[in-house]
């Protein structure tokens, strides 16, 4: 059985999510698939729909194994979710690059330099769906909690 790779991995349970925070003497692949799968159990358990990841692991990811873990996180699921990305130091480009792949495969998620701005990205949308809810639905929902109890979308038949 191989050794886990070296990485610190912290979760603060807050009031409207979860942090999970990881630092580390290197960022490799088997370090970043490593806490993104313990961070995907806890999410499982827990039953979290919003989620803010602070990454400080010493050094850059290489761009081949930042597709590599892409396609890890991908297959992962995390769908269902919001998810705020956080690290301060890598390419930029490379964060980029990585945030449209994870969103043009379905995921809610976004990357950013600083917590505050990735914490109010995280809370800005009322509107988290629920399991295997249509995303218009749920959106009808909290429209009809605000409003008269109308909802002007062709879901509202559907219920």
């Amino acid at each position: 059985m191989s050794e886990r790779p070296a990485y610190t991995l912290r979760f603060e349970p807050r009031e409207q999510y979860l942090y999970a925070h990881v630092e580390g003497p290197e960022d490799t692949y088997e370090v970043s698939v490593a806490y993104w799968t313990e961070i995907e159990a806890r999410c499982r358990a827990d039953g979290v729909r919003r989620l803010l990841v602070v990454e400080e692991l010493a050094g850059t990811a290489v761009p081949a194994e930042m597709a590599d873990v892409v396609s890890a996180l991908i297959a992962m699921g995390f769908r269902d979710m919001r998810i705020a990305y956080v690290d301060a130091t890598e390419d930029a480009g490379l964060l980029v690059a990585a945030e449209r792949r994870v969103t043009s495969a379905g995921l809610t998620g976004r990357v950013f330099r600083g917590e505050k701005e990735a914490e109010r990205w995280l809370l800005a949308d009322p509107v988290v769906v629920e399991p295997g809810q249509p995303a218009v639905a749920a959106a009808c929902r909290a429209a009809e909690e605000a409003t008269d109890g109308r909802c002007n979308s062709p879901v509202q038949a559907l219920r």
